[in-house]
């Protein structure tokens, strides 16, 4: 992924991406959990934060050492060459063909119906294990396998509570959506969705109605228009980001 493509999605009006200037800002430390090829560790960067990326596949380690190198030799960046879990472990990492951005520790919705190209043995790691001192921000893209990171970051999420941007999909995980709820609301965190109109309170997100599979294009990544499609939820739990996010309207916040 070039910097012409990162700026590309940072346009998109239905991208998260343009609530990251209300969730972490310089000088605080960010996780770029399910990396990639490194989109919100880009613009993390931007923004003047200390980006601790994890990312197994690695093909896109490769591309995130390509594209990054600066970051990752004056410590704006570290590279853990791992996936997040609920437990130190090795597990199966599943990448299907010509979607290697879609691999996955679990064999779900999104990989399952593929031709697998590769199987790769990976480490798993906890969160709670690599990340000492405080944390911002979390970004959570693990195509279902978001509860799992949750479980192995509890220590980290109650002595820090960082605001959190989770991919949360029924397509991965029946029920998922209200498992990271059940997990994050009694830890005093309120969970929000972004519609065309602004933010809306995760207690009014019904999957049926959100998460239509019928909405996704073909390649099951981004929804085909007229529809709209809610893959991603944030939480928040410190009062400032709040604030920040409650006098939210709908506009542009990246360049």
């Amino acid at each position: 992924m070039s910097r012409w493509a990162d700026l590309k999605a940072a346009r998109n009006p239905n991208s998260e991406l343009q609530f990251l200037p209300l969730l972490v800002g310089q000088g605080e430390t960010a996780c770029d959990v399910g990396a990639n090829h490194g989109l919100y560790t880009y613009w993390m960067l931007r923004l003047g934060a200390h980006v601790l990326a994890f990312e197994p596949n690695p093909a896109m380690g490769r591309v995130i050492r390509s594209r990054f190198g600066p970051a990752l030799k004056d410590g704006r960046l570290t590279l853990f060459e791992c996936a997040a879990s609920d437990e130190n472990r090795i597990a199966e990492l599943h990448i299907p063909v010509g979607h290697s951005p879609m691999a996955a520790i679990d064999l779900n919705g999104s990989v399952s119906g593929a031709r697998l190209v590769d199987e790769l043995m990976v480490y798993c790691r906890r969160l709670d294990d690599c990340i000492e001192g405080d944390v911002a921000f979390i970004k959570i893209d693990v195509e279902g396998h978001e509860q799992n990171v949750l479980d192995g970051a509890r220590r980290l999420i109650g002595a820090s509570r960082p605001s959190l941007l989770i991919e949360a999909e029924e397509r991965h995980r029946a029920g998922a959506v209200a498992s990271v709820r059940a997990t994050l609301e009694p830890m005093g965190y309120r969970g929000f969705y972004a519609l065309a109109d602004g933010l809306h309170p995760v207690e009014t997100f019904d999957p049926a109605r959100h998460q239509r599979p019928e909405a996704l294009d073909g390649q099951g990544g981004s929804a085909r228009e007229p529809y709209s499609y809610v893959n991603n939820l944030i939480f928040v739990a410190r009062p400032n980001v709040m604030d920040r996010l409650q006098g939210w309207t709908p506009r542009r916040l990246l360049p």
